[in-house]
């Protein structure tokens, strides 16, 4: 008798297992088992994609959490960081910290083994700073740009803006410096990619050595990553989009770059997009046109987007279901609430209602006379700081309401000490009920970039189905494309519009990682 021998599955068996290895290092070395393994691994690859697109379109993906207390050792607290994805790794380098200072270390996590792990490189170590960009390029890492807020500058310095460019090589684990004549100015916040053997630059807060104060730019800069040269483009004159910071900027093809959103000052944020067109040795600017913008999301300057083929995700708060309008009710409509009629609602008429009656008050039938205020409680019931005048009692007043029956359980202590008890459980469980605050939950956006290069090119915001819950609120966080994942790491759990510039973010900083997968299947 032939003994069981995973060789003898069907194929459709041995892909679903190698579904459940992790799709970084492990599967890959599964390919080296036999050739029907390497054409099922491939098989799984191509299958992992297609789930997340799918997932991704039909607004049905999965949220894993990984905490910091789950992995030893772990990366420090962050956000405005930079992150980029190099085989079965993503780095992360530089960020702010809850006092506003910056970080210069980098960090690898290892996608394998979820583990993060600090190599100690040698060379140039790059300046303290957030707001740069990280790309990857062959095996190494270009990190331009930046800014730093140490505690070492002045006041009035509180901004820094850098222009170096450094590059890490991955397999020497070492720092470049590189140093050219040619340099644009100092920026931060700014965009880039990555066609061929050019970096894009675009935007960004700049300042300019003939500028006191840090202008939003629309420049474009390009990077030679052969001979490490700088020059700006050719530009024919038109319409172009206005100086920005903070945009999604993602590759189309060879010859289309695409920008969206960004942010150009406080309270003004951009949602378009436009196409930078390199096709010809004159450059130009098309706008685009976004279709469906009731679908869009609140706020892209400081949640990045990622492209997945031909769609861009963004995460943003769940948009709450639209509550019903507070409705006016004519006086005339107001019914007498002692005897509301079926069908209709009943309102009290503040102006004419009778004074609330008592059966017998200071030990004589007749009317309370309540205190008489001049100023309204507040929320808490507390009254406010303000001349009230409060009408006392008489001194010496019979208070024969208070002489009935419960006057009697308090004089008993058998009767009394129940109650007491009682009492006692109910302010126990009252105070053991905190009341939590409003959390508002990131969920994905969409955005159709299927159409854009031709003649009648547009974009379209996919309409929200079936939002699943991710992480609380989150800003000024990175998100990567990983082997059919996305990768969510750090940021603020605070609101864009409350942004300020406050030091006192250290519980509202995070250092957790989001990982945004498709549903898991069964065979």
């Amino acid at each position: 008798m032939e003994l069981p021998c995973i060789e003898n599955l069907p194929e459709e068996v041995l892909e679903f297992i190698l579904s459940l290895i992790s799709p970084y290092k492990d599967l890959h070395d599964c390919m080296l088992v036999s050739k029907k393994w390497k054409r099922c691994v491939q098989n799984v690859v191509k299958t992992k994609q297609r789930n997340l697109y799918k997932a991704i379109t039909d607004f049905d993906v999965r949220w894993n959490k990984i905490t910091p207390i789950e992995m030893a050792p772990t990366i420090t607290k962050r956000y405005s960081h930079s992150a980029a994805v190099h085989e079965n790794s993503m780095y992360v380098f530089g960020g702010c910290t809850c006092a506003m200072t910056t970080f210069n270390d980098l960090w690898r996590l290892d996608l394998s083994k979820r583990q993060w792990i600090r190599p100690l490189a040698m060379g140039t170590y790059p300046s303290p700073k957030a707001c740069s960009s990280l790309l990857r390029y062959k095996d190494m890492l270009i990190l331009f740009g930046g800014w730093a807020y140490p505690p070492s500058y002045p006041l009035y310095q509180s901004w820094h803006l850098f222009d170096e460019l450094h590059v890490y090589n991955i397999n020497a684990n070492s720092w470049t410096c590189i140093t050219t004549g040619n340099n644009p100015p100092p920026v931060a916040g700014h965009s880039v990619s990555i066609i061929k053997d050019t970096m894009v630059v675009f935007g960004g807060l700049q300042k300019p050595n003939t500028a006191v104060h840090c202008e939003k730019s629309n420049e474009v800069w390009l990077l030679n990553l052969t001979n490490w040269t700088w020059k700006k483009p050719q530009i024919e004159t038109g319409p172009r989009p206005n100086g920005r910071f903070g945009q999604t900027q993602v590759v189309l093809d060879d010859e289309n770059i695409l920008i969206l959103g960004g942010s150009g000052g406080p309270s003004f944020y951009y949602c378009d997009a436009w196409i930078l067109n390199m096709s010809e040795k004159v450059w130009r600017w098309i706008q685009v046109d976004i279709k469906d913008k009731q679908n869009e999301p609140t706020n892209i300057w400081s949640n990045p987007g990622c492209k997945i083929k031909d769609k861009i995700v963004v995460l943003n708060r769940i948009r709450q279901p639209e509550s019903n309008s507070i409705a006016y009710y004519p006086k005339a409509s107001w019914n007498d609430s002692r005897n509301p009629t079926e069908g209709k609602l009943s309102r009290i008429d503040l102006a004419n209602r009778q004074q609330d009656k008592d059966d017998n008050v200071n030990g004589k039938r007749g009317t309370l006379k309540t205190p008489k205020r001049e100023a309204d409680e507040d929320e808490s019931g507390s009254v406010p700081n303000k001349n009230v005048t409060i009408r006392s009692l008489p001194s010496g007043a019979n208070m024969a309401a208070f002489n009935g029956p419960d006057q009697q359980i308090r004089d008993d202590p058998k009767k009394r000490f129940p109650i007491l008890e009682k009492l006692e459980k109910f302010k126990t469980k009252y105070k053991s009920t905190k009341r939590e605050k409003k959390t508002h939950y990131l969920g994905i956006y969409v955005l159709d970039i299927s159409q854009l290069v031709g003649k009648n090119s547009y974009a379209t915001w996919l309409p929200p189905k079936n939002i699943s819950n991710g992480p609380e609120e989150t800003i000024l966080y990175t998100l990567v494309e990983g082997k059919s994942e996305l990768i969510m790491f750090g940021g603020i759990q605070k609101e864009a519009s409350s942004m300020g510039f406050s030091t006192n973010l250290s519980s509202q900083i995070s250092n957790s990682l989001h990982f945004i997968t498709a549903p898991s299947y069964v065979i």
